[in-house]
């Protein structure tokens, strides 16, 4: 193998590595403000804050920056309730492959849910998760959870950039995915702080 592959391969690890490092907590990535994300954002006819944001870094990578929108003066128990609307927007500075979320995401659900909580919830999460693409630098989801109302049954939604790629009005779906950074344990704790404005 030449050089320049072994070096290739080398910086791919590293990448694939970094969600996944994140997600043990067996590192303490680094939280920055990120001056892009707006302030307010409207879901329906509901007007929503940012709450908090950051940047998960690990090593020298800045990997996505994250930030958070919800009702203002929400309290920390109270966001990932059916009742509370919330999105979630990552953008993404590296590339990073369907394969490296889908683990990093059952690293932290591992721990969150019992054997039978997640043998049930599974086929839910495949089904959002298998909707996904590989991100670019660049690229961003964005995870909304919409509660009904009077007009319409509640909706979870998934957009790569500006494309809604999954929908879904199961609630407990929509707990579980948001718990992966916002539940006990979190995917990374500093991070679910700076999300929480905390």
């Amino acid at each position: 193998m030449s050089s320049h592959s072994i070096a290739t391969l080398g910086r791919s690890r590293l990448l694939a590595s970094t969600l996944l490092v994140l997600s043990l907590g067996a590192s303490n990535p680094v939280l920055a403000s990120n001056e892009t994300m707006p302030k307010q954002m409207q879901l329906g006819q509901t007007d929503l804050t940012l709450l908090g944001k950051g940047t998960a870094t690990y090593l020298w990578f800045d990997v996505y920056d994250a930030a958070l929108y919800a009702p203002e003066n929400i309290k920390p128990a109270q966001i990932l309730s059916q009742e509370t609307p919330r999105v979630l927007v990552l953008q993404y500075h590296h590339a990073v492959t369907v394969k490296d979320i889908e683990k990093a995401s059952w690293q932290t659900l591992d721990k969150q849910l019992t054997p039978s909580e997640l043998q049930s919830i599974k086929p839910q999460v495949d089904a959002l998760q298998s909707s996904m693409k590989n991100v670019s630098p660049g690229d961003q989801y964005t995870l909304t959870w919409q509660p009904a109302n009077a007009q319409k049954k509640p909706e979870l939604t998934l957009k790569l950039n500006d494309k809604i790629v999954f929908k879904s009005d199961n609630a407990r779906l929509a707990a579980t995915y948001f718990g992966i950074w916002l539940g006990k344990p979190p995917l990374s704790q500093s991070l679910k702080r700076s999300l929480l404005g905390g």
